[in-house]
């Protein structure tokens, strides 16, 4: 009797179990239909007019004044769904919030936070806050992946930059994310190969500026790298046989 009891019990705890993967794999593909889909207006804008352009614009034409001003208080309203829409799963996850109160933030992470509510605006000090409100569980569930991964596959197993067998995976990510100059660099695209708005008379006759922003242009960012590794993943991962995965890739297509 208490064997067939033992095997009811780890079968409900089975399909449990499969119940939470199925939920949070519905969850995981519409993160990630949100984030395919601000893919191409995050691109796209930056071909909107630089400051000066874009002020002489809305001066000259109230349509323009007022289409900008729709602009800012959508991508607003986004920013604060998107920032509630994580405040939310956080509250909902036992796991992140013990974590959360059970650790100290290091005093870099409280400087970088008050610089930032002091020098940019409500929403980057929000979004700073909720980063560095994440970090702790963030780092201890990767090492916790990290070490399972090592011990099922073996040290031999696990190649690439990143691969002291011995230091936390965080840990190497934070020192190889140290001075992320170079990668932000990157990814800063140079002004005469944007088509933005409003400057393309302007092309020729800004060697000048464009030699100061040799490297990029600040304003010009393009993260096409992490959008295509992302989706690589994806579709190494995506099973098509469920409904999740099928309506993401109609989104895609």
């Amino acid at each position: 009797r208490n064997t067939l009891k033992n095997l009811k019990h780890h079968k409900d705890e089975d399909f449990l179990k499969g119940q939470a993967v199925k939920s949070q794999k519905a969850l995981w593909y519409k993160i990630l239909e949100l984030r395919f889909l601000l893919q191409k207006p995050f691109s796209s804008s930056n071909r909107l007019p630089q400051e000066s352009i874009k002020a002489s614009f809305c001066e000259s034409d109230e349509t323009v004044r007022v289409a900008y001003a729709d602009l800012i208080t959508s991508s607003k309203e986004t920013l604060d769904s998107i920032l509630e829409l994580q405040e939310a799963l956080i509250a909902k996850n036992p796991s992140v919030t013990q974590t959360i109160n059970g650790s100290e933030r290091s005093s870099k992470d409280l400087e970088v936070s008050n610089d930032l509510d002091d020098n940019l605006d409500k929403e980057w000090s929000q979004i700073s806050r909720m980063h560095n409100s994440m970090a702790a569980f963030r780092d201890k569930s990767i090492n916790k992946w990290q070490r399972m991964t090592q011990v099922t596959t073996g040290a031999a197993a696990i190649k690439g930059k990143l691969h002291a067998f011995n230091q936390d995976i965080s840990h190497q990510v934070a020192a190889y994310m140290r001075d992320p100059s170079r990668m932000i660099r990157q990814m800063q695209l140079r002004r005469s190969a944007v088509k933005i708005l409003g400057s393309a008379a302007e092309v020729n006759n800004s060697s000048n500026e464009e030699e100061t922003h040799a490297d990029g242009d600040p304003e010009l960012l393009d993260d096409s790298e992490f959008y295509q590794q992302l989706l690589k993943e994806f579709f190494e991962t995506v099973d098509p046989s469920s409904s999740g995965p099928t309506t993401l890739l109609t989104n895609l297509t």
